[in-house]
């Protein structure tokens, strides 16, 4: 067994792409606190961009609110329970992880085995001094 190994040149991952592995889901099926207790939005509107998702909450989200303005001259929204939040969720999916080591796809049970071993030769290489 070779005991020359460049650590830097090997990298080890475990993936569950978003894609592949995660479906979405409702606010019920995660039970969103949004969606069981409601929440509030707080929208500073002297912005282009605080203009932008006023507007977009009042015309275009579909969700009952209720707003009013601070003191502080922020709008605040607030959303009752029960329907869908603002969130995306994503549920995992029963597939197995992706194992690679420098991005080929190896099995489960050889990418455990190939990283133990590079361990055990790093370790005997860092005790010989």
């Amino acid at each position: 067994m070779s005991l020359h190994i460049d650590p830097r040149q090997t990298q080890w991952d475990i993936a569950q792409p978003l894609d592949t592995h995660f479906r979405e889901a409702k606010c019920s099926e995660v039970e969103c606190p949004h969606w069981l207790m409601g929440w509030q939005t707080i929208i500073d509107e002297r912005s282009q961009f605080g203009q932008a998702q006023a507007g977009y909450i009042r015309r275009e989200s579909g969700r009952h609110f209720k707003e009013i303005r601070n003191e502080a001259g922020l709008t605040i929204f607030t959303f009752q329970a029960g329907q869908k939040c603002f969130r995306q969720h994503k549920i995992p999916l029963e597939r197995p992880a992706i194992f690679r080591k420098n991005g080929a796809e190896m099995e489960g049970e050889d990418w455990i085995d190939d990283n133990k071993e590079t361990l055990f030769k790093l370790n005997q290489l860092r005790n010989r001094g």
